[in-house]
């Protein structure tokens, strides 16, 4: 793990104690070195928040001790979703960044979940996963590729690890490691 990844992880468990994501991001172990993980988004969100709720992408890059570059696949993933807006270099919170702060857990993954139900590749995997119970890993990576990939994402085993670190994250599916299975989770639409 980098000593940015560490520092961006001591930032969001250190300045909200209510959470222990530190701890939780040391379970996932190799999870943690994707691009755009779930304790990235919630340190660029809680960041942005301390810092008025809106910062230029440069301050938001030496404050928490990571290259530009390193920060970019969160930034657009987060503006994807609807967390951020970024105009003219500066990152803004936007209501849903805020409210997704304010959420618990459960209500994260359910924002999330939503969000990732709009996007064509999920929208291709949930469905080949109805039709057949189970995709093998190489069939996930097949439709990614046919899709172009997964985010900023440097290449396709990047890419599968954070696709399926945020499926599994918002209860879309569940992945066996063993068998590099992935299965549909029923989603209560409650």
């Amino acid at each position: 793990m980098s000593s940015s990844t560490v520092r961006w992880m001591r930032y969001t468990a250190s300045s909200h104690s209510n959470i222990n994501i530190l701890g939780e991001a040391m379970k996932i172990g190799s999870m943690l070195e994707i691009p755009v993980s779930y304790s990235r988004l919630l340190g660029l969100l809680r960041l942005l928040m301390d810092l008025g709720g809106r910062a230029d992408i440069a301050r938001i890059s030496k404050e928490i001790g990571m290259h530009v570059d390193e920060i970019l696949p969160i930034l657009a993933f987060s503006e994807m979703i609807g967390l951020i807006s970024i105009e003219n270099g500066d990152a803004e919170l936007t209501e849903s960044g805020i409210n997704f702060l304010r959420q618990g857990h459960a209500e994260r993954a359910k924002y999330v979940r939503s969000k990732l139900m709009e996007l064509e590749i999920f929208k291709e995997i949930l469905d080949e996963l109805k039709k057949r119970g189970s995709l093998e890993k190489e069939d996930v990576m097949e439709i990614m590729i046919s899709k172009g990939g997964f985010y900023y994402c440097s290449g396709l085993e990047e890419a599968f690890n954070c696709l399926i670190h945020w499926g599994v994250y918002s209860g879309l599916i569940e992945y066996d490691r063993e068998e590099n299975l992935i299965r549909l989770v029923e989603v209560n639409p409650k």
